[in-house]
């Protein structure tokens, strides 16, 4: 045996001869401390620290806790991580050992031979190869309690390799990366958004400003919103009102909404997301960058593949990514937007587009919801029902049911409300017209929302009077007065329709006219002109007889019912009523119309004193209406059901009346005030 030795050795030793024991003294294995200090002012998290909590509590086997916390950059990743590890301190006997990955700066190797390092082991003692580092790491924490803290994960497939294999061990990290597809590996994944707006309050007042926030809370409302509510923006902010003593919260305020001075106050959180941009491949740089044309928009992913010009899977890909490194959000609609300062980031790279590109998307974008809102309107409503614009629409309907339709509007009627905005800035005056004439009219026929479609309305009033096009103005006209009727404002609702007869006239469209004399009929109805009203259906009854519209006749007689009714002539009505829902009955497709003619024939039994059948009919009709669950089509015959219930001494009619009062509130439809005088008799 040769007396040399070369390379590292574990308690070597070189004697001749050896007279009693050899003792071998193993070096004491180190406690690190490396937390960093605690962070102040930290304010909430609530939800995420108990979920970390719950991590110490997990049963595991021989196996780390882990815990990746992740979300834009500035939420406060590191300060959750940093304060949540100091109140848990004491599970820890063996110490913490921090990290930093500095964003992929640094690799596997330093932080395995970093954590080697802090636990004692010598550096001619640390193998050569990552691999050797790591298990030989997993030897030194077994059975151990150990906290690693590794900050500004990279590549978080690192953070699987480096879990010990220790079930009283817990490795915590932070990445600007999502870590949702790391749970069947036993991770969990916490992802941080914007503070609440009181949260984020709580946080300026904690930095010393509670003086000045009192002196002015709208204005400090307004400045967390321009901060983002992201921590990290508030401590920048905070500093500068801490520096600046004499400004007040609405100088901050003035000063952040000015563009190149917000630009240099938050100059630092500008350039994080430079650098995330940065590190995205070429095709999601410029999917974000598509984004950046409407950065407070909330979007699907078909409708952001119309703006970007993508194939519908190619789209979810991108987004999918973007979604991932924490540049997009996703709600539970399946809908993806933009925090606000990223949005602001993104538009930046939207005008590197050029104003021709962005031109275009926005045509594609509204030429999207235009198609879209076209066959969720076919699903909703009678797919023959008048259409003014988009009367034919090719290819198959995407909308599998009618309450997936109405389902898509219900989400999508913020979107398409600010595609009719932004269509009538653009001059794209027949957009706005097929979108307030499909899919906005098809909502309000099921779910009324007054304040958002009577602007709309009137933006297509002006669209059909550039273009010239006194059909479409009849049309949008008559829409608009229908539901100014409904507001109760009788007198702007017959100018209105006045107008709409006016331009049909004009036209010499008869089917147009037929449709714009029933919507004045129904205002003259209203106004309690009943046979002014009546002359206006026969009218239009005679026009859809020329036509061949069998389903226009069946309408205006329910139509003319109701005004029979008005005059008193009730056994006229009932008539004229049982006419018209035979005739209904040549369109199974129409789930609509019978109930309504319903509602007529139960007020026509009510006035003849007749409750038995009125309930009869009403009870019928509210049961057809729940099977289509058409909400606002209930209030009435709820309302009915309760009077007649009152009349006949049955049970239920205050409940009729505190369901109808729910509908008639949620919709801000003035008939409310009615039902809660009818509640307060009670």
């Amino acid at each position: 045996m040769g007396n040399e030795n070369s390379g590292p050795v574990h308690n070597f030793v070189q004697a001749g001869a050896i007279h009693g024991d050899v003792h071998f003294h193993e070096q004491a294995p180190e406690t690190p401390g490396q937390l960093l200090p605690e962070p102040v002012n930290f304010v909430d998290r609530e939800p995420e620290r108990e979920a970390l909590d719950a991590l110490l509590a997990e049963a595991r086997g021989a196996r780390a806790g882990c815990a990746v916390i992740s979300g834009i950059r500035g939420v406060g990743k590191s300060a959750l991580g940093t304060y949540w590890s100091h109140r848990v301190i004491d599970s820890f006997e063996h110490g913490q050992v921090r990290f930093d990955f500095g964003l992929g700066q640094r690799s596997l190797g330093e932080a395995a031979e970093h954590c080697l390092r802090s636990l004692g082991v010598a550096g001619d003692r640390i193998p050569l190869s990552d691999d050797d580092k790591i298990a030989l790491l997993r030897t030194k924490t077994k059975g151990r309690k150990l906290l690693f803290f590794f900050d500004n994960v990279g590549d978080l497939a690192h953070v699987a390799k480096l879990l010990p294999a220790s079930a009283e061990s817990v490795v915590l990290c932070t990445s600007h990366h999502d870590a949702a597809d790391l749970v069947l590996d036993g991770v969990r994944p916490i992802r941080l958004t914007a503070l609440e707006p009181a949260h984020a309050l709580d946080y300026l007042r904690r930095s010393g400003l509670g003086e000045r926030i009192d002196a002015d809370p709208v204005a400090a409302a307004e400045l967390v919103d321009r901060c983002g509510r992201l921590p990290h923006v508030l401590r920048l902010v905070a500093g500068m009102l801490r520096r600046r003593t004499s400004w007040s919260i609405a100088r901050a305020v003035r000063e952040l909404s000015d563009k190149r001075r917000r630009r240099d106050h938050l100059h630092e959180a500008f350039a994080a997301l430079d650098l995330a941009v940065e590190q995205l491949s070429s095709a999601e740089a410029e999917l974000y960058a598509w984004l950046g044309v409407f950065p407070g928009a909330v979007f699907s992913a078909g409708a952001v593949a119309a703006l970007a010009d993508l194939a519908e899977f190619d789209a979810e890909s991108r987004l999918a990514e973007l979604h991932r490194t924490c540049l997009v959000e996703e709600n539970d609609q399946e809908q993806f937007l933009l925090h606000d300062l990223v949005g602001e980031h993104a538009s930046e790279a939207a005008r590197a587009l050029g104003a021709a590109k962005r031109d275009d998307a926005l045509r594609r974008l509204v030429g999207w919801y235009r198609r879209q809102g076209a066959f969720a309107d076919r699903m909703v409503m009678e797919p023959s029902r008048l259409r003014v614009v988009d009367d034919e629409v090719g290819g198959e309907n995407p909308f599998g049911t009618r309450e997936e339709a109405l389902e898509w509007l219900e989400r999508e009627r913020v979107n398409i409300l600010g595609m009719v905005r932004l269509a009538g800035e653009s001059d794209l005056h027949v957009d706005v017209i097929a979108l307030c004439d499909g899919p906005l009219w098809a909502l309000h026929n099921q779910h009324k929302h007054y304040s958002d479609t009577l602007p709309a309305l009137a933006s297509a009033i002006e669209s059909a009077a550039a273009i010239e096009d006194p059909v479409a103005e009849a049309r949008m006209r008559s829409l608009r007065g229908q539901l100014l009727m409904e507001c109760g404002e009788l007198d702007e609702a017959h100018e209105e329709c006045a107008k709409a007869v006016a331009a049909a006239e004009q036209a010499g469209h008869r089917r147009i006219l037929a449709s714009a004399l029933e919507f004045q009929g129904k205002v003259l109805h209203a106004r309690d002109e009943f046979a002014e009203a009546i002359g206006n259906f026969e009218r239009a009854r005679r026009l859809n007889e020329e036509l061949g519209r069998r389903r226009g006749m069946a309408l205006q007689e329910y139509l003319m019912g109701k005004s029979l009714s008005g005059l008193g002539r009730h056994d006229e009505a009932l008539a004229v009523l049982r006419t018209a829902l035979d005739r209904l009955a040549e369109f199974p497709e129409d789930k609509r119309t019978p109930g309504r003619i319903g509602v007529a024939t139960a007020r026509a039994h009510q006035a003849l004193g007749q409750h038995e059948q009125a309930v009869s009919v009403l009870r019928e009709v509210i049961a057809a209406t729940r099977e289509r669950q058409a909400s606002f089509d209930l209030a009435e015959p709820l309302e009915l059901l309760a009077d007649s219930l009152t009349a006949t001494g049955q049970p239920g009619s205050r409940e009729c009346l505190a369901e109808a009062l729910e509908i008639y509130d949620q919709a801000e439809s003035p008939k409310a005030e009615q039902v809660a005088r009818k509640l307060g008799r009670e």
